[in-house]
C-alpha cells in the first residue's frame, strides 16, 4: 500500500515561505535587541567592576595591541554563582574591556599568555546572546548584592580619614628646607 504525499499547492507554498520570511526577521529584530541590552549591561559593569571585585587581566598576557587597554576577568572563581552552564562549557576566558565589550580570550600559550582574543557576537564561541544576556544579568544582580558591604567599607574608611582630621593643621604642608 502506497503512502499519500502531501504536495502543497502553490498559494500554501507562498504562505509558508512568507511565514518563514517574519521568524527570521523576527530572530534578526530579537538578536538585536538582546545585543543592545548587552551592551547596557556590559557598560554597568564596567562601573560596577569595584563592586564585584573583577580581576584586572594582566597586558603581557594580552596580544600586543589589546594590551594597551584595560580587561577584567567576568569568569573569576568569586563569580560562581552567576555562573550559568553556557558559561561553563566555554572554551575560553570572557573578559570585559575599559572600552565597555564583551571580549573571549582563547588559545592559551604554555607561559600563560592568550594569543586570540575575539570580540563577542551573538553565536561566537558558541554562546548566544540569550545565554551571555542571562549571565551578564546575573553579574549585575550579584553586584547589587554586594552593595552595601562595598559601602559599608568606603564609609569605615571614610570614618578613619575623619579621625585624623584633629592631627593635621588647616594650612597646606610647607616643605622645610
Amino acid at each position: 500500500m502506497q503512502e499519500s504525499i502531501y504536495v502543497p499547492t502553490p498559494k500554501a507554498l507562498a504562505d509558508l515561505v512568507e511565514r518563514c520570511r517574519e521568524i527570521n526577521r523576527y530572530a534578526v529584530e530579537l538578536t538585536a535587541v538582546e545585543e543592545t541590552r548587552i551592551a547596557a549591561l556590559a557598560s554597568g559593569i564596567v562601573t560596577m567592576r569595584h563592586v564585584l571585585e573583577l580581576a584586572s587581566i594582566p597586558p603581557q598576557n594580552l596580544p600586543m595591541r589589546q594590551g594597551r587597554i584595560e580587561h577584567w576577568s567576568l569568569v573569576d572563581a568569586h563569580l560562581a554563582a552567576a555562573r550559568t552552564p553556557a558559561i561553563e562549557r566555554l572554551h575560553g576566558v570572557l573578559v570585559l574591556d575599559e572600552h565597555e565589550q564583551v571580549k573571549i580570550l582563547s588559545q592559551r600559550t604554555w607561559r600563560g599568555a592568550w594569543r586570540a582574543v575575539t570580540l563577542w557576537r551573538d553565536g561566537v564561541h558558541g554562546l548566544s546572546s540569550r545565554e551571555m544576556m542571562e549571565y551578564l544579568a546575573r553579574l549585575t544582580a550579584l553586584a547589587h548584592e554586594r552593595a552595601p558591604a562595598a559601602a559599608a567599607t568606603l564609609l569605615e574608611r571614610s570614618e578613619a580619614v575623619a579621625a585624623t582630621r584633629a592631627l593635621c593643621g588647616d594650612a597646606p604642608r610647607m616643605r622645610a628646607d
